[in-house]
């Protein structure tokens, strides 16, 4: 019994070593190779892994931006997939490690990698900053080959900038911004991108970053604490030929301290420089008298909290228009002893009144009926210092508002095609101006033989094309309408603020110096005017600021006739 216990031992070992010999070792070989396993830098980009397994397998990765799919199975030949859960905006290569264990035992494991897209990486995209400056630093990095350059989306003056410093195979670097303290009361803002140019085709960009904003809060509202300088009168200007030609200058929002400092005087100063700074008014200087009025406002802000010397207002909203208290600028105005004593003279005066804001804008009033119930040539000019004191966009405006409305009461020469043909009322008030001798840079007829302006049009002096490249003739659309009224140019000063009066707001401007300065002894004479024209072309070159309209700019407000009574000083 014994040995048959022993038999039936040794026949159930030999047959377990058999079978044990017979099962085969887990393995699990990879089919794919290294060079097949390149994922594209962009998200849910996939490779492909082939690889059999003699049992059972799970996959596991160790990168973290990588998904593997499926991640476990059968025996057998398998395909699985390697999907980008992002993209790779490391601005390098990237690499991980796949591995595959099959039976328990049996291990096999192949990199795979992620292309590098190309990048222009920035620490932060938006910077505040206070009303008294600093510095930004805007760090960056890149793939891309090529000098590293800031491009902003507008004219900025208020910001500078240093040198990029930049090293390793992938870039890095930064650019120190020095903003400038915010002396305005209006918060701005700057917009920028970052971009990789070939170093020698700078216009040829290679890549740029998503757009960077800097803003800056507004100079907190300052109040005058004295105004015991308001209201005094200073001559800047006196002149030499004829009687005088009255013209009066303000500023509204403008504290006790501008005017201690001098910059009151430097804002009225660059108001006369820009007044004369097209022809024909830059050669006819000597016939006008200036006067500087002071005016201390409480405030050096606009806008129901704050009071300031002219209650001057802004519409905003995208609208240009602006004003203030018309009877306080009379009272200012007649401050001026010979306005005061003169009625006659008063009701020819063009008052300009900058108001200490950097904002765009600016509206003429006229209209004013005189003493006896007629309609005067007085007339309130209201601009901002917009942008900023030595803007072009100030001067122009201004030339705009004050020496083509105001002094002269040329009328707009741009017209918006939603405005349709001028309606016949509207026509018919222009026509009453004109009997004035008022808006005569626009018509309502397109036959030159009939037009206000055909005399230039025969004369050979006067054909063919000007300094700005502007043909004298008769082009459909002004005073904001697009048909059914005409002016002389495509384009001009009365337009889009550009390329100087055209010849005949030239002559109009010209008419309304001489009957100032002369009175009733004056009588134009053609050849006369002609004469000092031809002598006094306007050309680009006669201001050195000179620029073409900007790009999206909105014109400005019509001029407003008030039909409002002068108010004399009693």
């Amino acid at each position: 019994m014994k040995s048959l216990n022993y038999l039936l031992l040794f026949l159930f070992l030999g047959l377990v070593w058999a079978c044990s010999e017979d099962e085969p070792e887990p393995t699990v070989n990879i089919l794919t190779s290294e060079t097949e396993c390149v994922l594209g830098a962009d998200v849910n980009a996939k490779a492909v892994v082939r690889f059999n397994s003699s049992h059972a397998w799970k996959a596991s990765s160790n990168a973290s931006w990588a998904v593997i799919t499926p991640t476990s199975g059968e025996a057998g030949e398998v395909s699985l997939s390697i999907l980008a859960l992002e993209e790779n905006l490391t601005g390098e290569e990237r690499t991980g490690t796949l591995t595959i264990q099959g039976g328990g035992t049996a291990s096999a494991n192949i990199n795979f990698t992620q292309e590098a897209k190309d990048v222009l990486n920035v620490s932060q995209t938006e910077y505040a900053l206070p009303d008294e400056g600093g510095e930004v630093t805007i760090d960056f990095e890149t793939n891309v080959a090529g000098e590293v350059v800031i491009a902003y989306t507008e004219d900025v003056d208020w910001i500078t900038e240093a040198e990029a410093a930049s090293s390793r195979a992938l870039v890095s670097g930064s650019f120190t911004l020095n903003v400038l303290p915010n002396e305005t009361r209006s918060a701005r803002t700057a917009k920028l991108k970052l971009r990789v140019v070939e170093a020698e085709q700078p216009d040829k960009v290679l890549f740029e970053s998503p757009t960077l904003t800097i803003s800056q809060e507004a100079a907190p509202v300052g109040t005058s604490t004295s105004f015991a300088l308001d209201k005094q009168v200073t001559q800047l200007l006196t002149h030499s030929a004829g009687n005088g030609i009255p013209v009066v200058i303000m500023g509204d929002g403008f504290l006790d301290k501008d005017i201690q400092s001098g910059y009151y005087r430097e804002v009225m100063e660059k108001t006369i420089e820009n007044f004369f700074s097209e022809e024909p008014l830059n050669s006819l200087r000597e016939y006008f008298d200036i006067w500087e009025v002071t005016a201390v406002s409480r405030n050096n802000a606009f806008g129901d909290t704050y009071s300031t010397a002219f209650s001057g207002w802004l519409e905003g909203g995208g609208s240009t228009l602006i004003g203030g208290d018309h009877n306080k600028v009379m009272e200012y105005a007649q401050m001026v002893p010979q306005l005061a004593g003169n009625a006659e003279l008063f009701e020819n005066a063009l008052c300009m009144v900058v108001l200490n804001t950097f904002e765009y804008a600016g509206t003429c009033y006229f209209g004013f009926s005189n003493v006896s119930g007629g309609t005067s040539h007085f007339a309130i000019g209201y601009c901002p210092t917009i942008n900023d004191l030595d803007d072009d966009l100030f001067r122009r405006t201004l030339v705009h508002e004050c020496a083509g409305h105001g002094f002269t009461k040329l009328l707009d020469e741009y017209s918006y095609q939603d405005y349709g043909a001028i309606p016949s009322d509207e026509a018919e008030k222009i026509r009453n101006q004109q009997t004035l001798g008022w808006a005569a840079n626009v018509d309502f007829t397109s036959r030159t033989t009939e037009v206000k302006w055909s005399r230039f049009l025969s004369d050979p002096r006067y054909q063919g094309a000007d300094a700005w490249g502007e043909t004298l003739s008769v082009y459909q659309g002004a005073c904001t309408y697009w048909s059914g009224v005409y002016r002389p140019t495509n384009d001009s000063m009365m337009r889009n603020n550009q390329h100087g009066f055209n010849a005949p707001s030239r002559e109009a401007i010209w008419k309304r110096v001489m009957t100032a300065a002369y009175g009733e002894d004056w009588t134009y004479d053609y050849d006369e005017f002609t004469a000092f024209d031809q002598a006094h072309l306007p050309h680009p070159a006669d201001n050195a600021q000179t620029k073409a309209a900007d790009e999206g700019i909105r014109m400005g407000t019509p001029p407003q006739f008030t039909g409002m009574p002068l108010q004399y000083k009693r």
